[in-house]
């Protein structure tokens, strides 16, 4: 019955849409829930009854005023909708009680703390998360979604929650203050991923949050709230962090639990060594190896030399972020003080992430009101290959090339076998990445890939809070907080640089796109698509005969493989030659030192056997 009543709506949101947009939006809500019935719609000659293809004039009759109280619809069997598609109902967005097992309806209160007084001067931030659960039919993508969207609305309605259910089907959650009322409860809907609020009671009889008790929030969830006041304030000190919070969105942290949501939030603008980048996905695509004697410039060089031969047209060289800081470190060490080369450090990567010359030209200067030389250092290490300002590239805001650790983690596991074995290794373990990640996509419901569908949403989150001002043809004005940006849809292009660096529109581009009735999947990079990714992984590495008998057999020309000869493991334990720094073995590293006697000053013998 649920399920009925939601493609019911669905039906009557496509039907009023005027836009094609919104039109295939609403059919694909009906879609995700049950293919046959959206099927049948499709059929039911949509150019009679959707106004995006209406080609007449049809009046709006004022629909008759729905009443405080929502009325509960018993929807109809779905063949039987079009019929009575003219004698819609005004839906209103009702919060229901649950009562047994039937849904009774109560009025929606504007102020879910009628006995509580809310200081205006606080949580300001928070005030976009109010609406975020809207009541019961609201649906949401996965349980993890509706999870989110309970927490940020709690934090702006200053209360906290308990869960009675918290399981992987549904989730039942109440106030955490004894005796109050206040309740949701959403379960997955059948045969569908999305997550429906079946009841909630919304309204509290308690004050709300009086006491200071800790907020409790993993390091990530916080990290992510932050990450934007990090990025744009490197140097900003834990402690400021906790006031900033307990400002603008009531939490209260500790120094050591905003000093590490800090770190995370650094390590998620920065990039962690410890992940893989590349695809469409966040994910490491092998292109090519090769097998040199050393690895050095000469045989880099080499190399990109044939990479580039391989793919041709205009590249951009970019360098890696981490390694020039780390370079940096290493030129400043012994001249400055730790926490000197820290702040040199940190404004070195500010300058790099800022997208406009201002924002560069600020974390430069710091960099000289510390040390001169260290400026000078920087403005000479070609900033184009590593500055946002100036990169003529896309880099999708990957700015470190940590994607080979996990060809590294291969490659250490098959660094003692001969070169033919450990290429065959190597070839093995593509495979199975390619093959792993070709079934795993296949399941894949969302248009964007995981990672890019999850950055996009919290787009779109903080998109409705955005204040968008019309100018001229493409260009539109729009206001965010303080911050006041430009944005060009036709071009693709914000004045924040957020969707160029990024390859996903901004919060600023999506309140214009919504604002006219497009969608946002249609403008983030092509390469983010679930499609593309699948397209991606498409072919296969293909098996090979073994390789040992390959080795047995004889080239074109006659002349034997030869193989290195097979070792046998001495008894006793491995002696291990200590190698000197740099790799360079001397005579020192190999040459035993002689006894010599310090009686007669003798060789072979000490003065105890001496004769």
């Amino acid at each position: 019955m649920m399920l009925d009543a939601l493609m019911v709506e669905d039906l009557y949101a496509a039907a009023h849409a005027p836009k094609l947009e919104a039109f295939e939006k609403c059919t694909e809500d009906i879609k995700s829930i049950s293919p046959e019935a959206y099927n049948w719609v499709i059929r039911s000659e949509t150019g009679h009854w959707a106004n995006t293809f209406f080609g007449g004039l049809r009046p709006q009759k004022t629909p008759q005023k729905a009443a405080e109280t929502a009325v509960v619809v018993q929807p109809a069997s779905l063949p039987s909708l079009a019929p009575t598609l003219n004698n819609a109902l005004a839906l209103n967005e009702p919060t229901d009680v649950e009562m047994g097992n039937e849904i009774t309806p109560v009025p929606i209160s504007s102020n879910p703390f009628p006995m509580a007084v809310i200081d205006n001067d606080q949580r300001i931030a928070a005030r976009q998360w109010e609406n975020l659960i809207t009541g019961v039919g609201q649906r949401f993508h996965s349980l993890a979604e509706f999870r989110e969207a309970l927490r940020k609305y709690s934090i702006a309605h200053a209360f906290n929650f308990v869960y009675k259910k918290n399981e992987n089907q549904r989730v039942t959650v109440k106030c955490k203050a004894e005796g109050c009322p206040w309740r949701i409860h959403a379960s997955k809907l059948s045969t569908t991923q999305l997550v429906c609020i079946k009841t909630m009671r919304p309204t509290h009889n308690c004050q709300g949050v009086t006491s200071k008790a800790p907020f409790r929030a993993k390091r990530s969830w916080v990290g992510n709230l932050i990450k934007e006041k990090v990025k744009e304030s490197p140097k900003i000190k834990p402690k400021d962090i906790a006031t900033e919070l307990k400002r603008d969105y009531g939490i209260d942290l500790n120094y050591s639990q905003a000093r590490r949501a800090k770190e995370y939030a650094r390590e998620q603008l920065l990039g962690s060594y410890k992940d893989a980048y590349t695809d469409g996905d966040d994910g490491a695509f092998p292109v090519a190896f090769a097998v040199v004697d050393e690895e050095n410039a000469d045989n880099w060089h080499w190399f990109l030399t044939e990479l580039k031969e391989i793919f041709g047209g205009q590249c951009y060289h970019a360098y890696c972020l981490g390694y020039l800081a780390e370079k940096l470190n290493k030129d400043l060490k012994g001249h400055f003080s730790h926490d000197a080369r820290r702040l040199m450090v940190e404004d070195f990567y500010a300058a790099a992430l800022s997208p406009k010359l201002e924002a560069f030209e600020k974390g430069t200067e710091d960099i000289k009101s510390i040390s001169p030389e260290a400026y000078n250092l920087v403005i000479r290490s070609e900033p184009e290959h590593w500055a946002n300002t100036f990169f003529g590239g896309l880099r999708y805001n990957h700015m470190t090339s940590n994607f080979g650790h996990l060809f590294y983690s291969w490659v250490s596991e098959a660094n003692e076998l001969p070169i033919t074995q450990m290429i065959d290794e190597l070839r093995g373990k593509m495979m199975q990445l390619i093959y792993q990640r070709r079934v795993e996509s296949s399941q894949w419901i969302t248009r964007l890939t995981p990672s890019m569908e999850d950055k996009l949403k919290n787009e779109v989150i903080k998109a409705r809070s955005v204040q968008v001002l019309r100018s001229h043809g493409s260009k539109f004005e729009v206001r965010y907080g303080e911050t006041v940006d430009v944005v060009d849809i036709e071009n693709w292009d914000c004045s924040c640089k957020g969707w160029l660096l990024t390859g996903l529109p901004c919060c600023h581009a999506i309140a214009v796109l919504e604002s006219y009735g497009r969608s946002p999947y249609d403008h983030c990079s092509r390469y983010f698509h679930v499609e593309t990714y699948q397209l991606t992984y498409a072919d296969s590495i293909h098996p090979i005969p073994n390789v040992e008998r390959l080795m047995d057999s004889e080239a074109e020309d006659g002349t034997v493989l030869v193989t290195p000869p097979p070792t046998m493991r001495t008894p006793g334990r491995t002696k291990i030659r200590k190698v000197a720094p740099g790799g360079r073995i001397g005579p020192s590293d190999f040459l035993k030192r002689q006894l010599q006697c310090g009686k007669c000053k003798g060789l072979g013998h000490n003065k105890r056997s001496c004769k």
